[in-house]
């Protein structure tokens, strides 16, 4: 086993020579036998070994116990210890999770924090073939797709420390084997008396499904293990394809926002088109396993859904239809950013009849006719010999917006009902003729001033859109 674990190493290359590298240690047979493993290869693959252990306060004397007998191997061994205590309870009363979650938050935040100690970007975990198997079985259970059917990778970031890489080299190993190795070395581990407990899902798993299954399938582990590797190739290549959407024109980010553009969204493969909402959302803070059904009436919204249409990917992130654009966005956002180009504070653009603005990304379409077009138009009434500018707002602008009768009203206070942030006030297009606000280029329709209202006989209607362009 040991031949086997080394070979995992060098040929995956997971650990570069010379490294520090922390090992999780409970006291159980698969992290005594790593540990074991990793105490004889350090001096021959050259890197520096540390061992970590956390007494998670769940079970009294014997996790104490625990930590005494992992202590008392590592000073056989010479290799440095770092000790833990975490309140698991506590956590999860204050973070509303199950113990079990609980558990592994604390586990990580400890196994995170004596890496940065030592300086190390490595952290080994002991999972086995055998956990490999209840993972994807679990999930297969829960209903996932291709990257949870990936199951646990030999190399992979730490949750909730990206910073910091998983090293798994017992993956292809098997229980029975891990067993074999224990007693043929005499390490005499600790059992752990919680995984007994079948009140516990993945024990439950462990000692009555999986055994039942390899009733009928006697080599349902390496099945599984095998489902998972195909599985994530797979996904490797579906990684690669999203990595080359996001870099496209058509994916804008912001900190608040992503923006994919309809048509291109449209022409996507299902399959990507349910990925790019995975990452987007990730992207604005959802949690990584976002739930596939409302992903997928996500995605039926982005194609079908009207200009305005919601839907959620989760409490706080939701998919919005623009015209142009679908918009992923934070729901604690205080802007509903339309599918607009928007300006720098002080730009201003001559606008002829007909005509052709353009502008970063965008062109504004100015003519007399309307054009055949999918593109979203507004229609004013301009005068004849007219000066019209494009430009940002101006401090004293006023604007007497259609059902106002007339009367006017700061711009500013306008934008404000609508609560537009101070940033996006300076930046959002405004149409302005005779030196007069005619439009406000916010949403769809624009916003018109009730004098330039198509229906003024003594005026011509003329057409505007804005389109995008590479």
């Amino acid at each position: 086993m040991l031949e086997r674990v080394r070979h995992t190493l060098q040929k995956a290359k997971l650990i570069p020579s010379g490294s520090p590298v922390v090992m999780a240690v409970s006291g159980g047979a698969d992290s005594v036998a790593l540990l074991h493993i990793l105490w004889q290869l350090a001096p021959r693959l050259g890197f520096q070994l540390t061992a970590a252990t956390l007494d998670h306060q769940l079970r009294g004397e014997e996790s104490a116990a625990d930590v005494l007998f992992v202590e008392t191997i590592c000073r056989e061994w010479n290799i440095r210890l770092h000790k833990g205590q975490a309140d698991v309870r506590r956590l999860a009363l204050e973070r509303h999770l199950s113990l079990e979650a609980a558990a592994r938050v604390a586990r990580y935040d400890f196994l995170a924090a004596v890496a940065h100690q030592v300086g190390a970007d490595y952290v080994v975990v002991a999972h086995h073939a055998g956990d490999q198997a209840e993972t994807v079985l679990m999930r297969l259970l829960r209903g996932t797709g291709l990257r949870g059917l990936g199951g646990m990778r030999l190399r992979a970031p730490m949750p909730g420390h990206p910073d910091i890489w998983l090293i798994r080299p017992l993956l292809n190993i098997a229980r029975h084997q891990i067993d074999a190795y224990c007693q043929e070395h005499q390490l005499d581990p600790r059992h752990d008396s919680s995984n007994s407990d079948l009140t516990i899902w993945r024990n439950r798993l462990r000692h009555e499904v999986l055994p039942y299954l390899e009733t009928i399938s006697p080599n349902v582990e390496q099945s599984l293990a095998r489902l998972a590797d195909v599985a994530a190739v797979d996904d490797d290549y579906m990684e690669q394809q999203l990595r080359q959407l996001i870099e496209s024109d058509a994916v804008r980010k912001t900190e608040q926002t992503i923006r994919l553009g309809r048509t291109f969204f449209r022409d996507l493969h299902p399959a990507l088109q349910r990925r790019l909402l995975r990452w987007a959302g990730q992207q604005l803070g959802a949690v990584d396993d976002l739930d596939l059904a409302h992903v997928v009436d996500a995605v039926e919204i982005g194609l079908h859904g009207r200009q305005g249409a919601l839907a959620l990917l989760t409490g706080d992130v939701r998919l919005r239809v623009d015209y142009h654009a679908i918009v992923i966005e934070s729901q604690s956002s205080p802007d509903i950013v339309p599918d607009i180009p928007l300006l720098s504070a002080g730009d201003e653009y001559p606008v002829t009849i007909p005509g052709l603005v353009t502008l970063e990304g965008w062109e504004l379409v100015i003519d007399s006719r309307l054009s055949d077009t999918n593109e979203a138009v507004t229609r004013l009434a301009i005068p004849a010999g007219a000066t019209i500018t494009l430009r940002t707002r101006r401090a004293g602008d006023r604007f007497a917006p259609l059902g106002m009768k007339g009367h006017t009203q700061k711009l500013n206070r306008w934008m404000i009902n609508r609560k537009i942030s101070v940033k996006m006030r300076e930046q959002i297009p405004i149409l302005c003729i005779d030196d007069e606000v005619a439009a406000v280029v916010y949403g769809d329709p624009w916003t018109i001033a009730d004098k330039f209202a198509v229906g003024n006989s003594d005026s011509s209607t003329i057409y505007f859109h804005f389109r995008q362009h590479s």
